[in-house]
């Protein structure tokens, strides 16, 4: 047992100890620390400076209905206004989402967009309408999209025809018409929304009117303002919402997935590398293959176990200063803790197998694509497991190794957490896992760690079982 955990310090130490480890595990919170409000930046950048005409023709037969509608919402002043109000009301939900999330934190985010708002008022696109006459040619009107404007004319930006029955229904029709919308190539995607928000917003407006009602009642008739879900717990009520139910799976599953496949990681690389240079030859001297395993496997554990510290550390912290530490329930941690043992020795075992088995990188490829495929199986299924962590799926994989510790992960902090018999339950078969698992890489690793030449194959390491 002593010589396992000299093997164990000396893997901890040889890992751990390096900059490549030390700049790798504090470098991920660094680039997301500076990724996310970059991300942030570049969605909130404002569109490039828009300045030309919409031309619009007018199939409706009533051009003293729709034209007018639409001639009003293509100024300056009325694009300027659309713009701040839209960003004002992104504004609100998003500080509304963050007082949720931080208390306190809302208003200073409500602050912040006030100024964004203005800003974004002031740098709107400068739209104005050109009404065409009903019986334009359409395929000439679309050629004035591919010319640029001169001489004080400016250039046309997107075409819209309004179709004959997109006020007036037509006799029999069950549906109104619509419009069309024609622009010019390379358009910003943003100015295209707006037009098509705009134009829709007059068609709505007119085909109200025409049809005898008022817009500004069938408005207010139709809203409803949705209140937030009030969860009632045995410390009190508080708000809930769809980030809320997000953020914590995704978190757990996140700390325990890096966490392991980076140890099991770094323990191939050095399995193979020990094997390649015959530095395994040396070792094997003095310790046998069993205990070189076991040490090995348990050094590379505490280096993972030091990342799912620092980043867990790094989230309690951010949690902290939000002022939602409501959201972390102690004893989830703790099993965090126990399922990042059993997830760990479940993958390190078959990591350790196959880098004793080759001796190059690249050959490892080979016999770690099914293994990918089955351990990728919970990140595939994450989002349906989030949302439904009492089906009939999410069950039955809790009780499936090597996957069960990070679909329990998922449901343990989901918003309906499995029942105390299913985690002792999920507990137990990863327990029965790893003993099974391991058992397989010893003898693995026991024959292939001496064996050079052709890499085995599949059916090869099936083989090395049966005869050990």
């Amino acid at each position: 047992m002593n010589k396992v955990f000299h093997v164990a310090w000396r893997e901890f130490t040889a890992t751990v100890l390096t900059k490549g480890f030390l700049i790798g595990v504090f470098l991920v919170p660094l680039i997301m620390v500076i990724a996310i409000p970059a991300a942030i930046f570049l969605v909130s950048m404002k569109p490039p400076p828009v300045q030309g005409t919409v031309a619009f023709i007018d199939r409706t037969g009533t051009p003293g209905l729709v034209v007018p509608e639409l001639a009003e919402r293509f100024t300056p002043e009325a694009i300027a206004a659309h713009v701040g109000r839209s960003a004002k009301e992104a504004g609100d939900l998003a500080a509304k989402e963050l007082e949720k999330l931080s208390p306190g934190q809302g208003k200073a985010a409500q602050s912040a967009m006030g100024m964004a708002t203005a800003s974004a008022a002031a740098d709107a696109p400068r739209l104005e309408a050109e009404v065409l006459p009903m019986d334009t040619d359409l395929e000439a009107a679309k050629q004035a999209l591919l010319f640029e404007g001169k001489d004080g004319v400016p250039r046309r930006l997107a075409l819209v025809v309004i179709e004959p029955d997109a006020v007036i229904q037509a006799e029999g029709a069950t549906r109104f018409g619509a419009f069309q919308v024609f622009v010019r190539a390379k358009l910003d995607a943003r100015v295209q929304g707006l037009i098509r928000g705009q134009v829709r917003e007059a068609v709505l407006q007119t085909r109200l009117a025409a049809n005898g009602m008022e817009p500004g009642k069938v408005r207010s008739i139709m809203r409803i303002d949705v209140p937030d879900a009030i969860a009632v717990t045995s410390s009190g009520e508080k708000k809930t919402s769809e980030v809320q139910q997000m953020i914590m799976p995704l978190a757990f599953m996140m700390l325990l997935w890096i966490s392991v496949f980076t140890g099991g990681q770094f323990l191939l690389t050095s399995t193979i590398e020990e094997k390649s240079n015959r530095i395994m030859e040396v070792l094997l001297s003095a310790v046998s293959p069993l205990s070189l395993m076991t040490g090995k496997i348990i050094g590379q554990m505490a280096a993972a176990l030091a990342i799912l510290i620092v980043y867990s550390g790094l989230g309690i912290v951010s949690l902290i200063v939000m002022a939602r530490m409501d959201l972390v329930e102690w004893h989830n941690l703790l099993l965090l803790g126990v399922f990042f043992m059993l997830a760990f020795f479940m993958i390190a075992s078959m990591m350790a197998a196959i880098g004793s088995a080759v001796t190059d990188i690249h050959e490892a490829q080979t016999l770690m694509t099914p293994i990918m495929i089955v351990v990728m199986l919970p990140m595939l299924l994450m989002m349906p497991i989030i949302w439904n962590p009492d089906s009939t799926l999410a069950t039955a994989l809790s009780f499936i190794p090597p996957i069960n510790p990070f679909v329990m992960v998922l449901r343990l902090s989901s918003s309906s957490p499995p029942p105390l018999w299913q985690t002792l339950l999920s507990i137990a078969v990863g327990a029965l896992g790893v003993i099974v698992m391991l058992k397989v890489a010893a003898k693995i690793f026991r024959i292939g760690v001496l064996m050079y030449g052709k890499p085995p194959n599949l059916a090869t390491l099936v083989r090395w079982v049966r005869m050990a």
